[in-house]
């Protein structure tokens, strides 16, 4: 008996003292990646400002070949939407809309996980010499949730290298396009 009340307050111990840790974490994180594309942003912007667009590189489209995906609102631009369903946990369910847009400068999407939260993705357009710095940012706020901010300390290294597998994807695409005649 005395072994089981010694084992109930090292764990009520350790309980707490990870509850308040996590408090101490930061509430938010953010994750950020860019890449050089031999090319204006006039011809990268149509490759982000609109959902089949951006799906079309993303690196989430090919993890899972039985996700379902449904595009809604207009082709481009503010409002342009999709949302997907897949059985894998990796790629589970969410939704992606374009809620800014300013012409070869920037684009911005909220981003909705279902239970595993929300957060916003920005691309940003950053002219270099005749290149252009594409800027891919993803931020999200955890509030007072605590298990999600520990998931912020590793959140960086959960989607920092699907981000540069994008990038380079797109640059790759942008890049041939703009070698073609």
């Amino acid at each position: 008996m005395a072994f089981a009340r010694l084992l109930f307050r090292v764990l009520l111990t350790l309980l707490i003292l990870l509850a308040v840790i996590g408090l101490l974490l930061p509430s938010s994180a953010r994750v950020e990646r860019s890449i050089v594309v031999d090319a204006p942003a006039a011809a990268i912007f149509p490759h982000l400002n609109g959902m089949r667009a951006f799906h079309a590189w993303s690196p989430w489209s090919g993890m899972d070949a039985e996700t379902r995906y449904r595009f809604e609102g207009p082709e481009r631009g503010v409002g342009s939407r999709m949302t997907w369903e897949s059985g894998d946990s990796q790629v589970g369910q969410g939704s992606q809309e374009i809620i800014d847009s300013v012409p070869d400068r920037r684009v911005e999407m909220q981003l909705e996980f279902g239970d595993k939260g929300n957060g916003t993705a920005t691309f940003l357009l950053e002219p270099e010499g005749s290149a252009t710095r594409v800027r891919w940012e993803f931020h999200t706020v955890f509030g007072w949730d605590v298990l999600g901010r520990y998931v912020g300390l590793m959140l960086d290294s959960m989607i920092g290298v699907a981000y540069e597998k994008g990038l380079k994807d797109l640059k790759s695409r942008v890049e041939q396009a703009q070698e073609k005649p």
